[in-house]
């Protein structure tokens, strides 16, 4: 089943799996669910499908979203989901690149062979870096080029 797929995909990334569960099933839904609905399609608890909803919202792969009339709060995937999760792997690409270039810079590093190892693994974090901020750049021109009647409306 995708949901589970998903879920121990996301928990090899370090995602518990009732969030990966979570976040597969509202990735095939087609409408934003309530805390109650989620609860009873996965036989979770809704405090536990509570816990990681929030934790998928923060996120940002996940939104909570108020309908009219109704006290509930439902949970939708982000519209804008492919460019946060970009533009989170950016950053994290980021953050390794300069842990190496802080080792580079600070540790006394009397062997080429480690030297050239850190110098060739700032340059393929460059390339990621740049590749990734491409094509985020080459998605976001495509949603401005889609017209409205093919983007989703909740």
């Amino acid at each position: 089943m995708f949901v589970e797929k998903l879920a121990v995909l996301l928990e090899t990334d370090g995602m518990p799996r009732v969030a990966g569960r979570l976040f597969g099933l509202l990735l095939v839904s087609a409408e934003p669910r309530s805390l109650d609905e989620l609860a009873k399609q996965l036989g979770l608890s809704k405090a536990s499908i509570s816990i990681n909803a929030r934790l998928l919202e923060e996120k940002g792969l996940v939104e909570r979203v108020g309908r009219q009339a109704d006290r509930r709060d439902y949970y939708g995937i982000a519209e804008d989901i492919l460019e946060r999760t970009l533009e989170q792997r950016i950053a994290k690409i980021r953050r390794f690149q300069q842990s190496i270039a802080e080792a580079r810079n600070t540790c006394l590093i009397e062997h080429a062979i480690v030297r050239t190892r850190l110098e060739n693994l700032d340059t393929a974090h460059n390339h990621l870096i740049e590749a990734t901020a491409r094509a985020l750049d080459d998605w976001r021109a495509h949603r401005k080029r889609r017209t409205p009647s093919t983007s989703r409306s909740r």
